[in-house]
């Protein structure tokens, strides 16, 4: 496939001051990456957040979450990818230093241990949901809480006798958890919104709660778990959220784990629960940045990534995972996408992600 020097991305320049360039260079293939191009992409507050927080000199491609077909250097992966192989995978967009690395342009660079194959199943909108979900629930899930992996089909008739809180069931990152959680043969406890309480359900959820009134909502789940919830996985990481997840935790010093997707240093209330964070990028086995200080590479985050991504590619391989509900698709292309950010900005989108169709592959 002819790949062409220039294409059209969704780029910032300053912070809040999101673009269209008509003229943004293609990325260039590297080591342990190839080229795709692409169909559809999805908006995650990891892209948003970037935006507001830009501190960088030149125009940064934005963007994490794509789905397409492979161009160029897919035989280097261990997919062993061809030209024309439909994909979806994880961007580095707006990583310091790496102008047109990121999702929401027309080609993007994919690591190929960060991507999988596309089943026929599975459309392209829904392809472009996966990659910041199930990176983020690989490592929450576990690499750090250890959970027993989906591996073997009849989990769900085998529990497993665990019980987890996935705080934020209606995030996108939530929806995924709940599903891994209860593939794994978890007890799954969620909260939402009471218009969302269905969905969790049809997701797997075995109990829902209302987060609204923070302390009932705590009590509630405690008194559910008779004082034996052991882990925690917080899908909002802000606000009442940490205090909900704390006070649903059981007593029992030393055995509760808490998990969240923002840091959470000096902020989550109690000292006997093991706490933390994950960052997705550190699944790139690179050095990188985070808030403008400079991160090492952990290897054994890729190590951990390759072998997850390779099962969950089983996972959507077997029609195991539900993606049709995460699609919110939305019109208008690589020009869309800025709009798209405010209204995920603004507080404006729930239950799913914002989908955008760059290129028509049907």
């Amino acid at each position: 496939m002819a790949v062409p020097e220039t294409m059209r991305a969704v780029k910032v320049r300053a912070v809040d001051d999101v673009f269209v360039d008509e003229t943004a260079p293609v990325p260039s293939l590297r080591p342990g990456y190839f080229l795709i191009r692409v169909h559809s992409v999805a908006l995650n507050p990891t892209d948003w957040k970037g935006v507001r927080a830009y501190r960088q000199d030149v125009p940064h491609t934005i963007g994490c979450d794509v789905a397409g077909i492979v161009v160029a250097g897919g035989e280097q992966t261990h997919w062993n990818y061809r030209p024309g192989d439909r994909v979806a995978g994880l961007c580095y967009g707006l990583r310091q230093g790496d102008p047109t690395n990121g999702a929401f342009g027309e080609y993007a660079l994919l690591k190929g241990c960060l991507s999988l194959p596309v089943p026929d199943h599975v459309s392209d909108a829904e392809a472009a949901t996966i990659p910041v979900g199930i990176n983020t629930i690989g490592q929450a899930l576990y690499q750090t809480m250890k959970l027993p992996l989906p591996v073997e089909k009849d989990t769900l008739s085998r529990p497993t006798g665990l019980a987890i809180l996935i705080n934020g069931g209606a995030t996108a990152t939530g929806m995924f958890a709940v599903q891994f959680a209860r593939l794994s043969g978890c007890y799954v406890l969620t909260t939402c919104s009471p218009r969302n309480f269905s969905l969790m359900k049809t997701l797997g959820a075995h109990e829902v709660f209302d987060y609204h009134d923070g302390r009932a909502c705590s009590a509630t789940i405690r008194a559910a778990t008779q004082n034996d919830l052991r882990f925690a996985f917080d899908c909002v990481a802000e606000g009442d959220s940490l205090q909900i997840c704390a006070d649903a935790l059981t007593t029992r010093p030393g055995e509760a784990v808490y998990t969240a997707t923002l840091p959470v240093a000096g902020k989550f209330p109690r000292r006997d629960v093991q706490h933390g964070w994950t960052s997705g990028y550190t699944a790139f086995g690179e050095s990188y940045h985070f808030l403008g200080e400079p991160q090492p590479a952990k290897p054994d985050h890729l190590e951990f990534a390759r072998g997850f991504w390779k099962m969950t590619a089983g996972l959507l391989r077997e029609r195991r995972l539900q993606l049709d509900l995460l699609v919110h698709q939305r019109d208008g292309g690589l020009a869309g996408i800025p709009e798209g950010l405010a209204e995920l900005q603004a507080g404006q989108v729930s239950a799913g992600k914002l989908v955008y169709t760059i290129e028509d592959h049907s």
